[in-house]
């Protein structure tokens, strides 16, 4: 019996430094991959409403975070800048060896119409809500007979550059017998231009280069080609 004694004791001690060195082993493999000794050498932003130092700021990141922060946090850091700002419609986090990338999707107001007496917002999908009236951040519709057309425009316009959503003022379903999707756009330039649903999307990135050249305001046709006249000119 103290034969079994003894061996028992003999063994409890091995074990112990077996232990010791896995826990051992398994700190230093936690450092080794964590590396708290490695930080962030560069953020790249990509946002065209919230400016780089808004960014950084409601994430906590800039070039010198700890790198552990980060591993394995994306979806978290995304989560947390959507809740900060209304305008962050999505975010998505991405690392790559010393080098941060923040992509951010604003929650764009692709404008606004009036449905019965009550003014609805649109967001970049399409989906209305109540608001007592435009606030002057997004164009009006008008004349839209069916929701898929609107839902077509609205989601369309929300792809636009920033730039160019800020110069569109009305966008009108404006259909004649030779075109019916035609799409009539009031320009905050002062300039109208005519479009048709469908190639909506494509041929609006010319205005900007076509209204350029434009020695006086007038008409951009967009529909079934890309020219200009001035008012009065037809």
């Amino acid at each position: 019996m103290n034969n079994i004694k003894s061996q028992f004791t003999k063994k409890r001690p091995l074990q112990l430094w077996l232990s010791l060195a896995a826990f051992a082993v398994l700190i230093v493999g936690l450092i080794l991959s964590l590396q708290p000794w490695r930080t962030i050498k560069s953020v790249n932003i990509d946002s065209s409403m919230l400016t780089a130092k808004q960014v950084e700021k409601y994430v906590g990141i800039n070039s010198k975070t700890p790198l552990w922060r980060i591993v394995g946090q994306e979806q978290f850091i995304a989560h947390q800048l959507i809740k900060k700002d209304s305008k962050v419609y999505s975010a998505k986090i991405s690392l790559e060896n010393n080098t941060i990338s923040i992509k951010v999707v604003e929650n764009v107001s692709a404008g606004f119409i009036k449905k019965q007496q009550q003014w609805y917002r649109l967001n970049r999908r399409a989906e209305l809500k109540k608001v007592s009236q435009p606030d002057g951040s997004a164009p009006i519709y008008s004349n839209f007979k069916n929701d898929q057309s609107l839902t077509k425009a609205a989601i369309t316009f929300s792809k636009f550059e920033l730039s160019l959503r800020q110069n569109i003022s009305q966008i009108i379903y404006s259909p004649t017998k030779d075109n019916s999707n035609r799409l009539k756009i009031i320009m905050v330039d002062g300039n109208t231009v005519f479009a048709t649903l469908k190639t909506f999307g494509q041929k609006m990135v010319y205005y900007s280069g076509i209204a350029a050249q434009m020695e006086s305001k007038g008409v951009v046709d967009l529909q079934y080609g890309a020219y200009s006249y001035a008012y009065g000119a037809k």
